[in-house]
C-alpha cells in the first residue's frame, strides 16, 4: 500500500511540473534530442551518457519547482535569503544544462 501512495505521489508531483514551463521547455528540447541520439553514430554508452545527463536535468527542474514552491509558501514578499535560495537552485539546474549542452558539442568533434 506505501508503494501504491508512493507512486500517486510521484505522479501528482508530475502534473505539478508539467504546468511549468521551464520543464515544458526541458522537454520540448527532449522531442529533439531523442531523434538526435537514435541517428547520432557514436557508442551506445555515449548515448545513454547523454540521456542521463537529460533526466538529471528534468530531475533538478523538478528539484528546483520544489523549492520554488516552499519558498513562495514561507513568503511571497521580496526576501534576500529566499531569493539567495531560489538563484541557488535555478543555479544548479542551469550547471547540468550546461554539462548536457556540452556533451553534446562534444559528440560533434569526436
Amino acid at each position: 500500500m506505501k508503494l501504491y501512495n508512493n507512486f500517486i505521489n510521484s505522479l501528482n508531483g508530475l502534473k505539478i511540473v508539467l504546468k511549468e514551463n521551464s520543464f515544458i521547455l526541458e522537454l520540448i528540447g527532449g522531442i529533439f534530442l531523442l531523434p538526435y541520439l537514435f541517428f547520432l553514430n557514436k557508442p551506445a554508452s555515449i548515448k545513454l551518457l547523454i540521456l542521463t545527463i537529460y533526466f538529471l536535468l528534468l530531475a533538478f527542474e523538478i528539484f528546483n519547482t520544489s523549492i520554488e514552491k516552499l519558498s513562495d509558501k514561507i513568503t511571497k514578499e521580496i526576501d534576500q535569503d529566499i531569493k539567495n535560495i531560489k538563484d541557488l537552485a535555478s543555479a544548479s539546474v542551469f550547471v547540468v544544462l550546461i554539462i548536457l549542452i556540452i556533451l553534446i558539442i562534444i559528440t560533434f568533434f569526436i
